[in-house]
């Protein structure tokens, strides 16, 4: 090769990995584009069943009277809410998931089946004894997911429970119960709830001490919140989980006046994940697209040094494209089939297109060979490290050592000199 040509097809090849970047940036967006497809169809099946829950137990409410001084400087009477937390709650749920699709798009619903008992210890000295009405309010994020009745009991009576919440410091959405009487001392309470929900349960530990017992046939769960589960067991045959948490873990007390804590933000739970996230897995390998075009083409470029066969920019273009269509065959195909089978096919695919153009650019089975093992090491070592995503740095980063230490070692004998000088030892006569 002449001086002149080898830094014009070093200069077009560079042109060309960084204009293949438009096709990848257009396959990320297509990959944004049908996540958002899935996530509007997630959408609309949640509407029409119910949202995810966040499940309470009971917080009493005093209501009662103060004089006040208003900005005036008068005497007025205003509302004073006192809330107390309960000293135990318990709560034994059953989670049955279902799998709904909405067209090509699945999204996994559930109906939850929830006992929740405890007591409130009232101490008479630190209760509100001129409370005109005693309230419990009961968060429940979602009413529409209520299916059935609800019998709440009260000391072993059974009260009337009613929709929304009517004490607003507490909880924006759920039910309330007026309570006839309080007992000094230990009163229970117990309640049964059925639920509908999507994807997400969540509960608010509201006791001074609370345990939440799950369990599910779903063996793909994900816990998340401000608490994870003492106990957990996970198998094909479902999970259990169990939290315990106390209210020293929390960072409001037992009792206190107005709308000055915000309990919701202290909620945990789980998360019936889908088996297999297919666009997130297929953004990331497009994330790895330009540093397989580029390996790619400096393995050409490689073979022409070391032969007298050049191949033309154009040609280089189309196996480019061919590197990106895989991103595009592979989305597509996993929305159909698993995410791993649709990777394979997809690589298939495009290392047999390419293997067979470069077998007849170059008339050599052997070259094709050479880069189809160089596609097929670099497609199975990004599925590697899309299943290890906690160690795709620390191995992404070993492999592109590796990779530059090979590249080392194949041109170690080349006089980049001679060549840049037009005086290869492999350099065209022309």
């Amino acid at each position: 090769m002449k001086k002149e040509s080898v830094i014009l097809r070093l200069l077009l090849i560079s042109g060309l990995v960084l204009g293949l970047l438009i096709p990848l940036v257009m396959v990320e967006s297509l990959i944004n584009e049908r996540q958002n497809y899935r996530d509007d169809a997630v959408s609309e099946i949640n509407r029409n069943w119910s949202a995810k829950q966040v499940l309470s137990g009971p917080v009493l409410t005093a209501e009662s009277e103060q004089i006040i001084k208003n900005p005036k400087g008068d005497l007025v009477v205003s509302p004073k809410n006192s809330h107390y937390l309960p000293d135990e709650m318990k709560v034994n749920c059953s989670l049955s998931p279902e799998v709904r699709y909405k067209g090509i798009y699945q999204v996994v619903l559930y109906r939850a089946s929830a006992v929740i008992s405890g007591y409130f210890n009232i101490d008479k000295k630190n209760f509100d004894v001129s409370a005109k009405n005693i309230l419990l309010s009961i968060n429940v994020s979602d009413l529409r997911g209520i299916e059935d009745g609800i019998s709440f009991k009260w000391n072993g009576k059974k009260q009337v429970i009613i929709p929304s919440t009517k004490n607003k410091d507490l909880f924006g959405s759920g039910l309330t119960v007026q309570v006839d009487s309080i007992l000094p001392g230990r009163n229970n309470y117990e309640f049964t709830i059925m639920l509908k929900g999507s994807e997400d349960i969540n509960f608010i530990p509201v006791g001074k001490s609370t345990i939440v017992s799950l369990k599910s046939i779903w063996n793909n769960p994900g816990f998340y919140g401000e608490y994870l589960p003492s106990e957990r067991k996970i198998s094909d045959n479902g999970f259990t989980a169990k939290w315990n948490v106390n209210y020293f873990n929390r960072t409001y007390p037992q009792s206190w006046e107005g709308a000055i804590f915000e309990v919701e933000k202290s909620a945990f739970g789980v998360k019936l994940r889908m088996p297999v996230d297919e666009y997130q897995k297929s953004m990331r390998s497009a994330k790895y697209g330009i540093l397989i075009i580029l390996l790619t083409f400096v393995t050409f470029f490689m073979i022409e040094l070391f032969s007298k066969k050049i191949i033309h920019p154009v040609q280089y273009l189309l196996v480019g494209l061919s590197l990106v269509i895989f991103y595009a065959v592979l989305v597509s195909l996993s929305e159909y089939i698993l995410f791993g089978y649709a990777y394979i096919t997809a690589s298939l695919l495009v290392i047999i297109l390419i293997a067979l153009y470069v077998r007849s650019i170059y008339n050599s089975l052997r070259i094709a060979l050479i880069i189809a093992s160089l596609l097929a090491g670099l497609y199975g070592f990004l599925f590697v490290l899309l299943q290890l995503q906690d160690f795709s740095l620390l191995l992404g980063t070993f492999a592109l050592f590796l990779i530059l230490a090979t590249i080392m070692f194949i041109t170690r004998k080349i006089n980049w000199f001679e060549i840049f000088a037009g005086k290869g030892r492999n350099a065209d006569s022309n």
